[in-house]
């Protein structure tokens, strides 16, 4: 974020430095996963509360004195953002080159444009959510609370300065109605469009203008030593109770980033002063500290090094950060934004023959952007460059194609209808004698079983559902439509000719985010389905690699470097695999269902093996291929299912003949 800091001087504050320094520290902190830090993605709304809050009060001051200039401003932006982000988007380019595969590299050079051209928000929500496992892998994630800022200095001082020529008596009422349409938005979309109302700017303006609204006067000056040192309290108690409470689940932005941006304006509003008071109150005490002060100086070009650090670090461990990765990458990050903002920053902000011209700058700005948006479209054009792997690593990577033929027919993806009469039936058209029942990790064992269903004339019914685990009565909070679907589904189920009935889910995931509402609807089903007589077959979890994109690019790069894919391992978190594996068979167990352990023949002691007979066993992170799901049916599943005769004694017999 661009920490748009005054130069030490008339007006500087330096405790903005020090919220500066919780910011980024909070966000530096929840990307590294240090535990406890939870919620240090708010440290991006407190940068929007501080940047709304100085440029806001620049642009009135000047407006006030006659003297303000759009070209001008706009050339102080330029000073302040490009220069440090040209830096970082070259060396993370030749990152990207270097250890990206080139579906990877395409992706990349997308996203490089999106920055360069200041609507990477709106990029990243066309493509992913910020809390996607998919996200914690895009080396410009970052970049898109600037494409916010860009935005917003587009629009917001044409809007002040319209304002404050034509309707004076109206400035503070326009702010005051913009700032309340935004947060209105920002709460009414949040349910139904969560990710549009992450990324765009009509759902995060308010938190801008909650600074302009201190910047502008519209909250009386603290009125004693009382209400400043209640109000730096209050508001440093807000931001840390966010910092340290909120989690991925929290709904964000919505009401939940009012805490965060309401804290952030009481600190800022306390740090005014109250009239006639000159002693600094406690809390401003605690922002103008030496150590979150100097945090604050660098924490624009810290926020742009932190996160490309942080993603190639996990592309090529494929590991969650040990401790000492963790030291390391904030020692990194650190050093590097020091000399950024000595050697890079500082220089760009001076002005006349100590720096730049304003000329220069504009066509300098402009030159570095073009540039990085050249070279993306040129990556882009070049289809990743796949003339940098041998063949051995790009077949390697095309497993994350692996997936179920059938998915596009079979599988239901996203909104739209979704009932028993429109699953599908794999093999001949006979009643099936085996029904996968799941949520997206029941798609492949579909179309694997039903591959040993056809050679057996019987068939298989696909009943499978992305993100809606099988398991009645289970819902999100707020959104009912799993149940209803459960609900429809398992009322067929229990009027049909019985039959074995697979159940696969993503039991990891739902045991980590929903344990409460997941696992009494998972036995419920378990129980209604054997009492109407089905035979229940329960599928452990599939170990998962959620630091990593995609399990085939992790086996790809290893085998880039030179290593053997059969050598290729990663730890799984057996701990926890184990945990939830002995639910689920103590489940399966208490009502008489089979419990099939997966992780049985992927992982021993604490790592898995994604790749065997030449093939990459997963398409992404945590669902198996078609080529894992076949090894998986046919050594646990099929003997389960259509078990062999014993002729043993057929041919003791036949002997004797």
């Amino acid at each position: 974020m661009a920490s748009h800091a005054a130069k030490p001087g008339a007006g500087y504050r330096p405790d903005l430095d020090g919220l500066r320094g919780i910011a980024v520290a909070a966000v530096v902190a929840y990307h590294l996963d240090l535990p406890f830090v939870t919620g240090g993605f708010v440290g991006v709304d407190i940068f929007f509360v501080l940047s709304g809050f100085l440029i806001t009060r620049l642009i009135a001051a000047e407006l006030r004195a006659g003297s303000f200039s759009i070209a001008r401003f706009y050339e102080r932006r330029i000073r302040r953002i490009v220069p440090a982000l040209v830096l970082v988007c070259v060396c993370t380019t030749a990152a990207a080159m270097a250890f990206l595969l080139p579906d990877e590299l395409q992706r990349y050079a997308s996203s490089l444009m999106a920055a360069a051209l200041s609507y990477s928000n709106v990029w990243f929500f066309q493509h992913s959510g910020y809390f996607d496992p998919g996200s914690s892998t895009q080396p410009l994630l970052h970049t898109w609370s600037l494409g916010i800022e860009e935005q917003f200095y587009v629009v917001f001082p044409l809007l002040l300065m319209a304002v404050f020529r034509w309707w004076p008596r109206a400035v503070g009422a326009t702010v005051w109605l913009a700032f309340a349409a935004s947060l209105a938005a920002s709460i009414a979309f949040l349910p139904e469009h969560p990710t549009a109302t992450f990324y765009l700017l009509h759902s995060r303006a308010w938190e801008l203008l909650a600074g302009s609204i201190v910047a502008l006067g519209l909250l009386p000056r603290p009125a004693s030593r009382f209400q400043t040192e209640t109000a730096a309290a209050l508001g440093l108690a807000a931001i840390a109770i966010s910092i340290l409470g909120y989690t991925s689940k929290t709904p964000f932005p919505g009401a939940a980033a009012l805490l965060p941006c309401i804290g952030t304006a009481m600190a800022i509003w306390a740090g005014e002063g109250a009239t006639g008071v000159s002693a600094p109150s406690l809390g401003t005490r605690v922002l103008i500290s030496r150590p979150l002060m100097l945090l604050g100086l660098i924490s624009y070009s810290l926020y742009l090094w932190h996160w490309p650090l942080i993603v190639f670090t996990k592309l090529l461990t494929a590991e969650r950060l040990s401790g000492i990765e963790q030291l390391a990458l904030a020692t990194v990050a650190i050093g590097l934004a020091t000399a950024t903002w000595y050697f890079v920053e500082q220089p760009f902000r001076q002005h006349g023959s100590k720096g730049f011209t304003s000329s220069a700058i504009f066509k300098g700005g402009t030159f570095g952007l073009g540039a990085l948006a050249a070279s993306a479209a040129i990556l882009v054009g070049l289809n990743g460059m796949p003339q940098r792997f041998p063949d051995a690593v790009l077949q390697i990577a095309a497993a994350q194609a692996d997936a179920s033929p059938l998915r596009e027919k079979c599988h239901f993806h996203g909104e739209g209808k979704r009932s028993y009469d429109d699953t599908c039936l794999i093999g001949d058209d006979v009643a099936p004698s085996v029904i996968v029942y799941g949520d997206s990790h029941g798609a492949e064992f579909s179309a694997a079983l039903g591959e040993f269903a056809k050679a057996r004339h019987a068939s298989v019914r696909q009943i499978t559902a992305s993100g809606c685990p099988p398991a009645a009565g289970f819902t999100f909070p707020g959104d009912d439509r799993c149940q209803h679907y459960n609900d429809g589904i398992i009322d067929r189920l229990t009027s049909i000719s019985p039959a074995t009935v697979v159940l696969a889910t993503y039991s990891l995931a739902w045991d980590r985010e929903f344990p409460d509402r997941f696992w009494p609807s998972f036995e419920r089903t378990i129980a209604t389905l054997q009492a109407a007589g089905h035979r229940v077959v329960v599928l452990g979890p599939v170990p998962d690699l959620p630091e990593a994109p995609g399990i085939p690019a992790a086996v790809a790069r290893w085998t880039a470097k030179g290593g053997d894919p059969n050598d290729f391992s990663f730890k799984y978190g057996a701990k926890r695999v184990h945990a939830v594996e002995a639910r689920l068979s103590a489940i399966a167990t208490a009502h008489g269902a089979v419990f099939i352990p997966v992780s049985s023949e992927l992982c021993s002691d604490k790592r898995c093996k994604p790749y065997a007979d030449g093939a990459v066993l997963y398409f992404d992170n945590n669902h198996l291929s078609m080529s894992g799901a076949q090894l998986i049916a046919s050594r646990l599943l099929v003997p389960v299912i259509w078990p062999e005769p014993d002729i043993s004694h057929l041919s003791s017999n036949s002997a004797r003949y």
